[in-house]
């Protein structure tokens, strides 16, 4: 630093006000303090900001929580609780259980040999049900009160051509529904199954007709027909829910899995598979669903 610098800094070091000027320049200070406007900083609002939309979020993360449960028909108590296999019930009202070593045998009123089985099972069993028996059929039922995995065992017995296998999730095991076929129809097993209804567990219920077919058929049926009369060639079923709406529907639902309509007479329609080789004629009277089978192709 230069000394011309030097000998002014001395200069102001050695500067003493009078006492006046002090007193003025203290009034000065003091003035500009009071004139200074007071900024009040938002940031107290801050936390007050972030507790009330985190409230809000948990609210509305919370109701849509609320809304799937109520919509998928799980009870929200027992969403996660396992389910006691013996405690079920059906609208299949002359289908009844007994127990038996190791589960559950079905009968059917007024019939002596068991109609199915009901019991418990693991992974590994599951597994080895259906990779050692004939099973031609797996399907996953939608809509179905429980998730369901379906198989059909081919069996060839003097009185069970096919025994129909459920397997439902429960935990880490499955609950496991076998039928015997003709012992019991197509449609009171798929009644059973889509009516099933677990103590504690509360079932899906689906809004819409179900659909399923019989056997290892193409046709679709109606779940929750009622037999009336079956014979080879001719079957007749009760429809409890059926209406002039809902059969239009139904054919419609047909027609659009691939069959086609080769004749029609008001509420009578004749229809023809894929591959042409089943034709049915169904009709709907207001009460009963009738159907007409032929087999154009078959060899005598």
């Amino acid at each position: 630093m230069s000394k011309h610098f030097d000998d002014k800094w001395k200069h102001l070091q050695q500067f003493q006000p009078p006492s006046h000027e002090k007193d003025q320049l203290k009034q000065r200070i003091l003035q500009t303090i009071h004139e200074e406007p007071v900024k009040k900083s938002p940031g107290f609002l801050l936390p007050l900001r972030g507790i009330v939309t985190t409230c809000l979020l948990v609210l509305i993360c919370g109701s849509f929580l609320w809304l799937i449960l109520q919509q998928s028909g799980e009870p929200q108590t027992a969403s996660n609780s396992s389910i006691d296999y013996e405690k079920f019930s059906w609208e299949l009202e002359d289908v009844y259980s007994k127990k038996a070593d190791g589960g559950l045998e079905l009968f059917q009123e007024k019939q002596s040999v068991p109609v199915g089985t009901v019991k418990e099972v693991t992974e590994e069993e599951m597994k080895t049900i259906t990779a050692q028996l004939p099973m031609y059929v797996e399907k996953k039922l939608e809509h179905f009160p429980y998730p369901t995995t379906m198989f059909i065992e081919h069996v060839k017995m003097i009185d069970t051509a096919l025994r129909y296998h459920f397997f439902i999730p429960n935990k880490e095991k499955w609950i496991y529904f076998t039928f015997d076929y003709p012992k019991l129809e197509y449609a009171e097993i798929f009644h059973a199954m889509s009516t099933l209804a677990f103590e504690g567990k509360k079932p899906y219920s689906h809004d819409e007709q179900l659909y399923v077919n019989h056997g290892y058929g193409s046709m679709l049926f109606p779940v929750g027909l009622k037999p009336y009369s079956i014979t080879s060639y001719k079957e007749i079923y009760y429809w409890d829910e059926g209406s002039d709406k809902a059969y239009s529907k139904y054919i419609e639902t047909i027609l659009s899995s691939g069959w086609k309509k080769i004749a029609s007479d008001g509420k009578r329609h004749t229809l023809v598979s894929v591959d042409g080789n089943v034709e049915i004629m169904v009709w709907w009277d207001g009460k009963y669903l009738t159907y007409e089978f032929d087999y154009p192709n078959r060899e005598e």
